[in-house]
């Protein structure tokens, strides 16, 4: 499926290779500042500590839009997420039970072909079944939470949060997936970054924001992303991501924190021949995954 598809989500499951349970994820009100900025907000982070780059703790991440697997199959994608071999895996467009993926519920069959941890945040009701987006994890995720964004008559977007612990760090790392609206006028997606930037800035300790943002480095978007967010991608690195095939866009990212620094040792997008690790990644998904070990110098 193409960047051009939409939907909204809300549902969790968690489990080491299949859900055994699900649950209703939390959704906070939408447009909401009730306690925004206010001193409460401030409490509760965690020590500032400087790191050298021997001591740093590392974290492997990667952004991936598997397009629902309509371009390939859970066992492929399976095997390209293997090969990716990170910590921590943000997926957009991901279908659950739908009609047009034979009702799969995609992310448990994931979960049981890498033996991950899964958090799946649904969107609205397609097809027969669910649409969304979700985590892949080698370390458990707890907290899920949905933060609707503002979408007017289009597609309902959301931001997905939940809260990773992996060891080495001296606090969960909170994990956060987008995927923005696609049309060309920016308008509805600058509403979106700014409602979450508003409802995120108030999440203390480690974060990481993922996504599939539908527009371009220096794009106003994604200045307004960048306000409270450091894009990892090296202004000197071709980021082109989609389409998969001779790529010619930047669209999907991976975001840092402004409260941590991070060296970033390795960014990997195979946008050059689409083989990495073994995969033919254009033969997987039509977006190419962004791969990247950062070593945190700053908590």
């Amino acid at each position: 499926m193409s960047r051009y598809h939409y939907f909204l989500a809300a549902v969790f499951s968690l489990s080491m290779s299949a859900p055994v349970w699900s649950s209703e994820a939390p959704v906070s009100n939408a447009n909401s500042n009730a306690n925004s900025r206010e001193v409460a907000s401030a409490l509760g982070g965690i020590q500032n500590k400087t790191f050298s780059l021997s001591e740093a703790p590392v974290l492997k991440v990667a952004s991936f839009n598997m397009a629902a697997g309509k371009v390939s199959n859970m066992t492929e994608i399976a095997k390209a997420i293997k090969a990716m071999n990170v910590d921590i895996v943000a997926l957009q467009e991901v279908d659950k039970l739908t009609a047009r993926s034979g009702k799969v519920d995609q992310l448990a069959e994931l979960m049981k072909l890498t033996g991950m941890y899964g958090a799946f945040g649904r969107a609205i009701d397609f097809d027969g079944g669910e649409y969304g987006v979700a985590f892949l994890s080698k370390h458990p995720i707890k907290d899920p939470v949905i933060y609707p964004l503002p979408s007017g008559q289009r597609e309902q977007r959301i931001a997905f949060t939940a809260k990773v612990d992996v060891p080495g760090f001296a606090a969960p790392i909170t994990v956060i997936n987008a995927h923005l609206d696609t049309k060309e006028d920016p308008t509805m997606r600058l509403e979106q970054v700014r409602e979450l930037n508003d409802r995120t800035i108030e999440i203390r300790g480690i974060k990481l924001l993922f996504g599939d943002m539908n527009d371009v480095p220096k794009s106003v978007t994604w200045q307004e992303l960048t306000r409270y967010w450091n894009d990892i991608q090296p202004e000197n690195k071709d980021g082109r991501s989609w389409p998969a095939e001779n790529a010619e866009i930047k669209v999907d990212y991976i975001f840092t924190g402004n409260a941590q620094r991070w060296h970033l040792d390795n960014l990997t997008i195979p946008n050059t021949t689409g083989e990495w690790q073994g995969i033919n990644w254009p033969a997987v998904s039509d977006h190419l995954p962004l791969v990247a070990e950062l070593r945190m110098i700053e908590q």
